[in-house]
């Protein structure tokens, strides 16, 4: 038995179980567990803060801000303004949008957040490039996603339920019965484009400029539960935990779970000095 599911079968949120995950009735089920857990929400919040710092640098944008799969976060605290969407329609969602296929114009938007979600669009090349195509130049999009670190990539392959794969050969979702808007991922692949085949993201999008990874969160979110589990340490405990995020900083780039990564919309395209192929074997 896998340990994801040794845990599942006694730390299972009893919300969580009731409901299938990629349901649209799981956005509000998710709200409610991030609202009542004080852990949780302090990991949210910690992203949110970053995000609110990015909207304030470009205040001077005269143009609107979408977050895309909001979910059952709740942004709308630190950026009133922002545009909240998300495939499915529920309550807090401000409209419906297929993260690959946007309907807003060409250089309509000043900036776009995501929380934990490139690694569940299935094909994220299509999501990156209608990014691209809607930021405004000097606009940002800023994501937090799994970072794969050497501790982060061991624990998401061993302890956590969601598939992770650092040595695929292409920036896509493997179509063999994963699952769908959440129960279908990949946590290694922001990983990939971001940090493994960078040379390669350059290439693919030369309006797009990867500013600043920052990586993050070494047992806060882990220990907190997440969206699936009951918190795994008492209330008495999370300040202790707060300490040992802060312990634990200057080895984030070893140990953290994630990382918030900052991607700035070009004025220009820049010149490519080489053509970089896709990668034809495993990458390790």
């Amino acid at each position: 038995m896998h340990i994801s599911e040794f845990i599942r079968g006694r730390r299972l949120h009893p919300a969580a179980a009731s409901r299938q995950l990629d349901a649209a009735e799981t956005v509000a089920v998710h709200r409610r567990i991030i609202k009542e857990n004080p852990l949780l929400a302090t990991y949210y919040a910690f992203v949110y803060e970053f995000f609110e710092r990015t909207e304030k640098q470009l205040k001077s944008l005269q143009l609107p801000s979408l977050e895309i799969g909001s979910g059952g976060g709740f942004l709308k605290e630190f950026i009133p303004e922002v545009i909240t969407s998300d495939v499915v329609a529920a309550e807090g969602i401000d409209r419906m949008e297929d993260a690959v296929h946007l309907s807003f114009p060409d250089r309509s938007l000043k900036a776009v957040y995501a929380n934990g979600v490139l690694h569940h669009i299935h094909e994220p090349q299509k999501c990156l490039a209608e990014i691209q195509r809607v930021l405004v130049p000097g606009g940002m999009f800023v994501c937090n996603e799994p970072s794969s670190t050497p501790f982060g990539y061991f624990m998401n392959r061993h302890f956590h339920k969601e598939y992770s794969d650092r040595t695929v050969t292409d920036w896509k979702i493997s179509d063999d019965g994963r699952g769908g808007r959440l129960t279908g991922a990949n946590m290694a692949l922001p990983y990939v484009i971001f940090t493994r085949d960078r040379a390669l993201f350059n290439v693919r999008f030369p309006c797009l400029k990867i500013r600043q990874i920052v990586h993050h969160d070494f047992m806060r979110y882990t220990l907190s539960g997440g969206l699936s589990y009951r918190p795994f340490v008492p209330p008495f405990f999370f300040g202790a935990v707060k300490i040992l995020e802060s312990l634990a900083r200057p080895l984030m780039p070893i140990v953290g779970h994630a990382m918030i990564v900052t991607v700035e919309r070009l004025q220009k395209p820049r010149r490519q000095q080489a053509d970089i192929q896709p990668l034809s074997r495993k990458a390790t």
